[in-house]
């Protein structure tokens, strides 16, 4: 029985081992990026602290009460961390989430026939990119927000026509995505367009609609309960308000004598970055402060719009360039904002992480990164400074799966798997360079918003660089044989 049983143990471990073998290079860089994170769960212990959004979250999650700015979402999954007490816990899920994102990512492009060395290729910037692991060590958003986004992405595209349990799945993931971060809600109706395009059915359609609707308006009815409006938030306005500032022109726009008062006083040559304008204390944003004032910015900022659109325009487009181009930071701020999400160095700087406090209950930083003394600070920092994806990779990878169809301008005689698969890149690097250019074209310039683009990008220029199969041939039928050769017909 011993020498049945050890046999079958053999077998086992001999099938699984030949199952693993084929996937070494895509192991070894998931076991790099595990090791990774660990160090820097060790290093910079117990996790990062954004000044501003991190306690907005934290509040959220202790009052529970939904903040004016930021969506509940991760406030939700802060309070259900709340009982251990515990930041390294937190900060220790994400960066599992991060691995978790990357074994997706690799199983669904094995699923897609890509090869396994372009596989592992289009993972390895998520699990080593150095940006990527110092913001799931941050109590913020974005690694949960990422991991819905694209598991309900991968949802939709895993099958050849998605079933409608997959498309009320997405839909439900895009709906927590979008009470996560708000940039959740236009990927959604973008998602909603190419399931229309490609035509899924009545059912699957109304199961991906009500699965993201009903979640959403849920949330905003219990949003108005707090603060009188059915929304998502309330400073939407003054998001937009401050993206005009940069260009607006005051006598160029009708506006009532509220809107007047929001208006910039500096001349355009002098106007301060947009965020500026947001977050100052001297900002006509600090002096009306109640939600009902948000509508008054939301109208100046539209009157704006529709006045100098060419100005709006080319402020998106100028500053989509400058994240996007190679090269240094294109001015000191984002230079600032790009330190703040490296792992930290001993340089006492002043665009630099916060560290967290053991306890999330405290609702406070506890320390100023540059006091942290750990032996690994050092190697760790100097890896950031070489091991980080520019946000010019999430652009390159839309342009690559533009180009992918003009390449392949034979369209009628590539096979249905590569039309499918130039479908789906064409929305998945959409959706992925879409929430760069909206995030600019809304809030700010900051390379932290491309991060969860990266691995939506990475596998749309994937699925594009797939070889291109024909469809086999037609077998050409065998000519029948004459009867007059004496054959009978059903010879």
């Amino acid at each position: 029985m011993f020498i049945v049983e050890w046999a079958s143990v053999a077998r086992l471990r001999t099938r699984v081992w030949r199952g693993i073998m084929p996937h070494w290079p895509f192991l070894a860089v998931l076991f790099a990026g595990a090791v990774l994170r660990l160090l820097v769960m060790v290093g910079y212990a117990p996790g990062f602290w954004f000044l501003g959004d991190t306690s907005v979250y934290l509040e959220g999650a202790y009052s529970h009460v939904p903040n004016q700015a930021r969506p509940w979402g991760y406030s939700f999954y802060l309070w259900l961390m709340s009982p251990f007490h515990s930041v390294r816990l937190i900060v220790g899920i994400q960066h599992l989430v991060g691995l978790g994102i990357a074994v997706l990512m690799y199983a669904f492009l094995r699923r897609r026939a890509v090869s396994r060395l372009l596989a592992t290729v289009a993972v390895a910037p998520v699990l080593l990119d150095a940006r990527t692991v110092a913001l799931e060590h941050f109590l913020l958003a974005e690694a949960l927000f990422t991991a819905m986004l694209l598991t309900a992405l991968v949802l939709l595209c895993w099958r050849p026509r998605p079933g409608w349990v997959a498309c009320a799945g997405a839909g439900a993931l895009l709906a927590g995505a979008t009470v996560t971060r708000t940039i959740g809600l236009p990927v959604a109706l973008l998602v909603g367009l190419y399931l229309v395009v490609r035509w899924v059915g009545w059912a699957r359609l109304g199961a991906f609609a009500l699965a993201l609707v009903i979640p959403v308006a849920g949330y905003m009815v219990w949003y108005h309960g707090h603060h009188g409006a059915y929304s998502l938030s309330t400073y939407s306005g003054r998001f937009l308000w401050a993206r005009t500032t940069t260009f607006v022109e005051c006598d160029q726009v009708r506006l009532t004598p509220a809107e007047q008062q929001i208006c910039p006083a500096e001349p355009i040559a002098e106007r301060r970055p947009a965020d500026v304008y947001l977050w100052s204390r001297h900002s006509p944003a600090a002096k009306f402060r109640a939600a009902e004032h948000d509508a008054m910015f939301g109208s100046f900022a539209r009157k704006a719009i529709l006045a100098q659109p060419g100005d709006y325009a080319w402020m998106i487009a100028v500053e989509t360039w400058q994240m996007s181009r190679p090269g240094p930071a294109p001015n000191e701020r984002y230079a600032c904002f790009d330190g703040i999400w490296q792992l930290p160095g001993r340089p006492v700087t002043a665009c630099r992480p916060l560290m967290a406090p053991f306890d999330p209950a405290t609702l406070r930083a506890s320390r100023d990164s540059s006091a942290h003394q750990h032996a690994l600070v050092g190697p760790l920092h100097a890896y950031s400074r070489v091991a980080t994806a520019p946000p010019g990779v999430v652009a390159a990878c839309f342009l690559l799966v533009l180009a992918a169809p003009l390449v392949r301008r034979r369209w009628r005689r590539i096979g249905p798997a590569t039309r499918r698969d130039t479908v789906d890149a064409l929305m998945l690097g959409g959706v992925g360079f879409g929430m760069v250019v909206v995030s600019i074209a809304t809030s700010v310039m900051e390379p932290r918003y491309a991060v969860p683009s990266l691995p939506v990008a990475l596998l749309a220029a994937a699925l594009a660089l797939r070889p291109t199969r024909s469809p086999a041939p037609a077998p050409t039928p065998a000519p029948a044989l004459p009867h007059d050769q004496g054959v009978p017909p059903w010879g």
